[in-house]
């Protein structure tokens, strides 16, 4: 070994935890893995660190080893369900072989070690907690902060109090812990023998059979499917090894038949895994056995089906609500209108099937159904379109404030079964859905291709009697529309998979105000890139939220939170989402003047758009500039630009003297904001207090050298049988500094002498400027200068160059696409960022952005 000197000074250096793991994969030689969210994972010794906490105290002994327990129930349980989440979307690919390779078993001993002292202890001593059989503890949270029962109950188990800490200080303690890690580390190289294995569960019975399948399916494959094999072997008592004759007995339809296997491979298989004894997960498994053919692939074809981790784990947070197996009382239906190929239900237990109706519209999708839950209600039913008469009536019943019993338009096409429970009081409901999201002008089918008047449906009418607006076109909202009068006056929970912006976007403020007016219970939010068809890059959330849809409660007066996962089902954190009036909207705090006077419209800096057939060609008194800002959330954060000229699509406005100030906030405010898939859909807010001359006075100058700056000047610009002139009114310095400049091209140069000092020049000339501002400006002096001494080098025709007012947009684009001034445009990009890194939290401050 090592001289422990060397250890000891390793762990005095350590500042923080990372210093402390550093320490021991370096003096131990552990290779590094901390993947999964573990400090540092071993097949021998599962690792959590800390700084400086006192594992001498119980309570912070109790507290670290929670958290390793949650690390290795994840890979008792987890990492084999998380195979999907990674990316695997398809079984037998070899991506999905990679990950199966790469299983890890729970490693025998854990160790709590920071730069003060360690405990060992052995992992078989915690099972009762890892398996929490009860359902005792909440699992779903992050174990850096775990449930405080467990870590009550871990304080007062005396195998815990027991436990040796093994002081760093004392010398003999140190060598003492030394020696036995090594020991540990040496002694368990291989794995036979683990105490604690990975289970087997109707959840993931799928993925083992696949590695499985992998090691021992060509051995097996004669006369029965090697799932037969695989459904016999993972029984408890169902499989002998007769080691002289190198064979496995199965036991398959009461004979057993002997397999020749590679008995060592064969044994590590079982060192990993559990055999299954509990009857009911045999009972779920065995109905389950027909998706081990290749028709379970099927539901991992569709682009936008919901990832099988994440329905699960809505399965956990209804069970939260309602309550633990909350069907075995039998007072509960499920009802799923969307089917589609039963991703949402596919990890219910097999005695939950009974009690649900799934329906979907296609009928490939109900013979799959069929197969799939062979005990469940399922059948063909359009829900946007059938029986809408019924509905017509209930809505109308409900807006007169009339009983419902007694209706002139009885269902149709509903089973009798379904009717019945409808009908009846005792009958509680889980609404568990992912509705298909499509519009009129922007449906599409699955593979991308458009679906002409898809919205076009019963329900649509219904919603325009309500005035609802655009919100009537999405079939998203459409559901939950008929939704809220189906189940009207019965006691019903809703767990919705969707976007979020039927929670915060401008255009379903009615729906909320009128329609989805419902008691918030709890959910979680993650990454539509965990789908298989959005593009990572336009990330977004995708929320799972509960509602209580007997209970009438105001959006806007309810504090939602959900909890935040990662792609590996991993809690990161929480996200508030505020339900906010349009009026608070930073788009509203605006001062939007009337425009009247024909000007060009633009495309883009220098474009003139005079062809468009639909165009805006129109500014107001005192134009200065177009502020393009288009929505008002992050998602629409490339749509905000300045021209010089009114934008030809909609979303613009005239900036003049009056908004002008509230122009360039609103503008740094949605350009320096940094967008993730969290934030994606959130609202940006009128600031909640007076602003600060500085801050504005920095929204101002970072504005200005943005990149989204896309002023201009124009010269003798034609456009509907007139010419124009358009200047450039955001050109930041004085015209009679310019004219001491050296400017090299004699044209330009003779535009100075009619030139005017701009409105942006003037406004910065009276203003204190922040040190961060002012380095800024001095810079872009720099640039400003240099351009104009280079005149003579650069391409000026092709940036439509005439003026001396040439915009920010002009002047870089001339100057980079020569490559001159290089340096100075890198110094202005690193400046430009520090400014808008003090930026940053203000906006937070003043409230225009959320924390998220």
């Amino acid at each position: 070994m090592k001289p422990l000197k060397l250890f000891r000074q390793l762990l005095d250096r350590c500042k923080v935890e990372d210093d402390v793991r550093a320490a021991y994969t370096k003096f131990f030689d552990i290779p590094f893995d901390a993947s999964e969210y573990i400090d540092l994972y071993t097949p021998q010794v599962l690792f959590e660190f800390k700084y400086d906490r006192n594992l001498n105290r119980t309570r912070d002994k109790a507290k670290v080893l929670a958290q390793s327990l949650y690390y290795a129930r994840r890979l008792r349980y987890g990492d084999i369900d998380e195979l999907q989440a990674k990316g695997a979307t398809l079984f037998n690919t070899d991506e999905m072989t990679d990950l199966i390779q790469g299983l890890r078993p729970v490693p025998p001993t854990i160790c709590l070690a920071d730069v003060n002292e360690a405990v060992f202890t052995s992992t078989a001593d915690w099972q009762k907690y890892i398996t929490d059989k009860e359902g005792l503890y909440n699992w779903n949270l992050s174990p850096s902060s775990p449930d405080e029962k467990l870590v009550h109950d871990l304080e007062r188990d005396q195998t815990l109090q027991n436990l040796h800490t093994y002081e760093f200080s004392i010398d003999q303690e140190l060598s003492l812990f030394a020696e036995r890690l090594t020991e540990k580390m040496q002694h368990q190289l291989s794995i036979d023998g683990l105490q604690v294995k990975k289970q087997i569960t109707e959840q993931n019975f799928e993925q083992v059979y696949q590695y499985w399948d992998r090691i021992f399916g060509e051995a097996v494959r004669n006369g029965y499917k090697p799932s037969r094999y695989f459904v016999s072997d993972i029984q408890e008592g169902n499989t002998y090894i007769v080691p002289s004759d190198g064979k496995v007995l199965f036991r398959v339809d009461n004979t057993y038949i002997p397999k020749k296997i590679l008995i060592k491979e064969y044994q590590r298989f079982w060192n990993i895994f559990d055999k299954v004894s509990n009857i009911d997960t045999i009972r779920g498994i065995l109905a389950k056995v027909d998706r081990l053919t290749d028709d379970t692939l099927r539901r991992f074809h569709g682009e936008y089906y919901t990832p099988i981790p994440f329905a699960t784990k809505a399965l956990d947070y209804i069970a939260e609500t309602i309550g633990k197996e909350w069907w075995k009382s039998g007072e509960y239906r499920l009802w799923d209108m969307a089917a589609g190929t039963g991703n949402l239900e596919y990890n219910l237990p097999a005695v939950a099937w009974k009690y649900c109706y799934l329906s979907t519209l296609e009928e490939t999708d109900v013979e799959h159904l069929h197969r799939l839950f062979p005990d469940a209600n399922v059948f063909q039913y359009n829900y946007l379109d059938d029986d809408i008469d019924s509905i017509s009536e209930k809505v109308k019943k409900v807006h007169e404030g009339l009983p419902s019993e007694i209706s002139f338009f009885p269902y149709q096409k509903l089973p009798s079964s379904l009717v019945a429970d409808l009908d009846n009081p005792n009958i509680k409901w889980v609404i568990f859905i992912n509705p298909p999201f499509a519009t009129a002008q922007t449906a599409g089918t699955q593979n991308g291709t458009s679906k002409a008047g898809v919205s076009d449906t019963g329900i649509r009418p219904l919603m325009h009697n309500e005035n609802l607006g655009e919100v009537s076109r999405e079939l998203f909202s459409q559901f939950l529309y008929r939704i809220k009068y189906e189940f009207h006056g019965k006691r019903a929970h809703l767990a919705l998979f969707s976007t979020l912006k039927y929670l915060n976007a401008t255009n379903d403020e009615k729906f909320r105000r009128n329609v989805f007016r419902f008691k918030y219970e709890k959910g979680f939010v993650f990454s539509s890139a965990n789908f298989s068809g959005p593009k990572k890059e336009n990330a977004f959330p995708v929320g799972m939220l509960v509602w209580d849809l007997s209970q009438e409660k105001s959006l806007d007066e309810q504090h939602i939170t959900l909890d935040v996962y990662d792609t590996h089902g991993v809690k990161t954190g929480e996200k508030v989402v505020r339900i906010e009036k349009r009026e608070n909207f930073l788009s509203k705090w605006i001062n939007r003047p009337a425009t009247t006077k024909k000007f060009p419209p633009f495309g883009s800096a220098i474009e003139v758009k005079a062809q468009n057939k639909d165009r805006r060609d129109r500014i107001a008194d005192g134009f200065l500039a177009s502020l393009m800002c288009a929505g008002n959330d992050f998602q629409h954060k490339n749509l905000v630009y300045l021209l010089s000229g009114p934008s030809v699509s909609a979303g613009a406005f005239s900036v003049t003297p009056d908004n002008f100030e509230q122009a360039m906030v609103l503008h740094a405010a949605r350009r320096a904001s940094q967008a993730t898939w969290l934030n994606d859909r959130d609202q940006f807010l009128a600031p909640q207090k007076e602003l600060s001359d500085e801050f504005v006075t920095d929204c101002v100058v970072w504005s200005l050298l943005s990149d989204s700056n896309q002023t201009a000047a124009l010269k003798d610009v034609e456009y509907e049988g007139n010419i124009y002139q358009v200047h450039n009114c955001f050109f930041p310095f004085p015209l009679d500094e310019v004219k001491q400049w050296k400017v090299t091209d004699p044209d330009i140069r003779q535009t100075l002498m009619a030139g005017e000092t701009t409105f942006v020049a003037k406004w910065l000339a009276n203003r204190t400027m922040s040190t961060q501002s002012a380095e800024l400006m001095a810079c872009a002096k720099e640039i400003y200068k240099y351009y104009f001494a280079h005149l003579n080098e650069l391409r000026t025709t092709k940036f439509k160059i005439q003026t001396w007012d040439a915009g920010w947009y002009q002047i870089r684009m001339a100057l980079q696409d020569v490559n001159l001034a290089s340096d100075l445009l890198e110094q202005r990009k690193q400046l430009h960022r520090i400014l808008r890194d003090k930026l940053l939290p203000q906006l937070y401050e003043y409230g225009i952005v959320l924390c998220v």
